[in-house]
């Protein structure tokens, strides 16, 4: 008798469904789900447009670009728009938005750093994440990364004169029905959890965010909008600072040049542009967002907003988190507390995907620690670095269980080359950023003899091994004085995923060697200070979610039995008391600041399980004309799965609501298949034979649910019912 309350998921779900649908005119108008799609809809209804406009997507908001998607489409009902325009689905109703005149504005954008997506700003800005750096939404778009391109190679600010106009508001339905790809990526992830394989699951989250985006799209503006931006020169417009309205009306009158606007779209006050205005022009674009398909020269904009209907685009959007549509009610096959933890992984994807493409630094342009690179200010355009030393990595590895071949610490120890050995150059001290474990490859031997009466019988036995390893991954810091050429210079970092912020590319500057370390991550060293020092940047440290950097102690010796026995200068000894006016900071390690020290940055080096390892640069020292590529998941190698044997196949079957497992689970799932296969001939058969007139839909569903063994130990169920 089965006495869990809640329905049980795994990493196996096999659905095998016939479905026999007879209709008199129209037997391939219905999905395999009996839902209607847009083509059926428009056979019923007549010549309409589908609205293409959608909410229930996926949304990148680092990107701003549309991921796939999370909610279902159905056209069961042939919904149309109020106005009669548009068929839509069922999950989705739009609000006309009736304006009498369309809007007109221009402004100055002086940092590209500082303004916002023409067509995603509402879910830019309201991202709905409870982290700091969401403020970096929308900087890896194109949009983006195009104008700050041309305001630093210009050493120009934007003006930019906007007409838009919006139509519709699309909105989504609350509790809408999810895609069947979405709801499969998010059983997997609990099936996952379920079965204790937690590097798997943080590896399926991120595929997660890979595949459906940061957040779901809830709401969309749909309309058509043209933008012209024009690059002038800074210098022009820190002169004319008292005077911006005639800038604004330059530009406007120039957009009005090329648009053929009259007074009725235009609040401008002068007839033509300003000479200056165009002799500091550096750059200028003509953007044309939805509308006529083709726009000539001759068009008039009374003719533009009449055919904007032809062709509408998305103007705003507005969205909610992925790992919001990850409810109990959404999912009421896995047991609350699940789907919450499911939820929880799908959100610390989502930050680690944030974390892995913030770049701190000074945003200031012409302050002397300005870094194009940054985007995400940290503070850093006031502050002044200090000298620091580097004296190397290394990493230990230690086996757990058994291996037949392969040690799952090969290639996981690493020497300081500094040193030939697991140790630090003399005057540095070893500091152990990170320590975790990896599960070794899977491998087996199969091992046979003579057996039975007389030794006739080969008799075989397959032996299963499967290691873990586990490391200590240090770097060197010099928490004293050392000699300035005892170490190394740091010539950045880079993984499989993601580019060296230094040199563009997945490698070193020149005469840079590598240096493995973690599990993915490669660091850029170099003893040659003479040939190397061009390339290379200031560097102040490590740090990770497990140990914090000793660089930024003002005190910077480790040992409790080195410091000094008096107080510090300023400060007199008081006899009997346990109050230190002032004093040092606490250099144990476990109280070391997660930070750079000051006139340094921090930079994402990698994440490794959830837990973030960062590297401190000097600010301004990483620049560029452009934005480094968006570094996207999964920021892992795929996991090693641990062993499976053949005993441990467990079968849930739905329908007798009972348990089976091994060679029985197996031949119920070969009998299943084999079942539908024949339903579904017979189906076909009776279809061929019954003519146009209705018949009745015959529906078989089996469902069956096979998990492993280990995860239900805690489950109170009759495996012989």
């Amino acid at each position: 008798m089965f006495l869990f309350s809640a329905a049980l998921w795994s990493t196996l779900v096999v659905s095998m469904l016939t479905v026999v649908y007879s209709q008199s005119d129209n037997p391939d108008t219905s999905s395999e789900t009996g839902d209607k799609d847009a083509l059926w809809c428009q056979k019923q209804i007549g010549d309409i447009k589908l609205f293409e406009v959608f909410p229930g997507l996926g949304w990148d908001n680092l990107r701003n670009k549309e991921a796939s998607q999370v909610v279902k489409y159905t056209f069961n009902k042939c919904k149309i728009t109020d106005d009669g325009g548009y068929l839509i689905p069922d999950n989705v109703f739009t609000v006309p938005l009736k304006m009498s005149r369309v809007d007109s504005f221009a402004q100055i954008i002086d940092s590209w750093f500082n303004t916002s997506s023409l067509t995603s700003r509402t879910i830019n800005v309201n991202a709905g994440l409870s982290f700091g750096v969401s403020s970096i939404s929308g900087k890896f778009s194109r949009e983006m990364e195009q104008m700050k391109a041309k305001q630093i190679e210009n050493k120009a600010s934007t003006v930019r004169v906007l007409l838009r106009h919006h139509r519709y508001e699309v909105k989504l339905q609350p509790h809408s029905t999810l895609s069947a790809q979405f709801k499969t990526s998010v059983r997997s992830l609990a099936s996952r959890l379920e079965l204790n394989q937690t590097e798997m699951a943080f590896y399926e989250a991120q595929l997660i965010v890979r595949d459906f985006g940061t957040h779901v799209l809830t709401s969309v503006t749909a309309g058509a909008a043209l933008v012209k931006d024009d690059y002038i020169k800074r210098a022009y417009i820190a002169s004319q600072s008292n005077q911006k309205t005639k800038i604004l009306a330059s530009a406007s009158a120039s957009f009005a040049g090329i648009f053929k606007i009259d007074s009725s779209y235009s609040q401008s006050t002068e007839d033509s542009v300003d000479k200056s205005y165009s002799n500091s022009m550096t750059y200028s674009s003509i953007t044309s967002l939805g509308g006529p398909l083709i726009f000539s020269s001759d068009m008039k904009i009374d003719q533009w907003a009449q055919a904007v209907d032809t062709n509408l685009v998305p103007m705003d959007r507005t969205g909610d988190p992925l790992y919001f549509v990850i409810t109990p009610r959404r999912f009421p096959e896995l047991p609350p507390a699940m789907v919450t933890e499911v939820a929880g992984y799908v959100r610390r994807a989502i930050l680690i995907y944030y974390d892995m493409n913030v770049i701190p630094g000074c945003t200031v342009q012409g302050s002397r620690e300005f870094s194009s690179f940054a985007n995400f200010d940290d503070g850093s355009c006031t502050t002044t670095p200090s000298n620091t030393t580097f004296g190397g990595v290394y990493q230990t590895c230690t086996v757990s269980g058994r291996y037949l071949h392969t040690s799952p610490c090969s290639g996981m120890s690493h020497v300081n080359p500094k040193t030939g050995g697991h140790s630090c150059p003399q005057g540095y001290t070893g500091v152990n950023i990170y320590q975790g474990s990896k599960l070794g490859r899977q491998e087996s031997r199969r091992t046979c003899r003579r057996c039975g009466f007389l030794h006739l019988r080969r008799c075989c036995n397959t032996n299963y091994y499967q290691a873990r390893a586990y490391y200590k991954t240090y770097w060197c810091a010099a928490l004293g004085p050392v000699h300035p050429h005892s170490g190394y210079r740091f010539g950045g970092v880079y993984t499989s995923t993601s580019v060296n912020l230094v040199t563009g590319n997945k490698g070193c500057p020149t005469n840079f060697k590598t240096q493995r370390l973690l599990a993915d991550l490669t660091i850029c060293l170099s003893d040659d200070f003479e040939l190397s020092t061009p390339f290379s940047i200031p560097f102040a440290g490590f740090f990770s979610c497990q140990r914090g950097n000793p660089l930024v102690l003002e005190n910077k010796d480790p040992e409790p039995s080195n410091w000094p026995s008096r107080c510090p200068e300023g400060f007199s000894q008081h006899l009997a008391t346990n109050i230190m006016v002032g004093g040092v900071k606490n250099p144990e390690p476990s109280n070391w600041p997660s930070r750079c020290p000051e006139g340094f940055s921090q930079h994402l080096a990698t994440n490794v399980m959830g837990c973030a390892v960062h590297y401190c640069a000097e600010s301004g020292a990483l620049s560029g004309p452009t934005l480094p590529p968006v570094k996207r998941p999964p920021f892992m190698l795929k996991p090693a799965m641990p062993m499976e044997s053949a005993e441990t196949f467990v079968m849930y079957d739905m329908k007798t609501q009972t348990w089976m497992m091994g060679q029985q689970a197996r031949n119920q799932l070969n009998e299943t298949k084999i079942e539908a296969k024949t339903d579904a001939i017979v189906d076909e058969q009776d279809q061929n034979n019954s003519g146009p007139k209705i018949q009745s839909a015959v529906l078989t569903l089996i469902s069956m649910v096979c998990i492993l063994l280990p995860a239900l130990k805690h489950l109170n169920f009759d495996l012989t019912a």
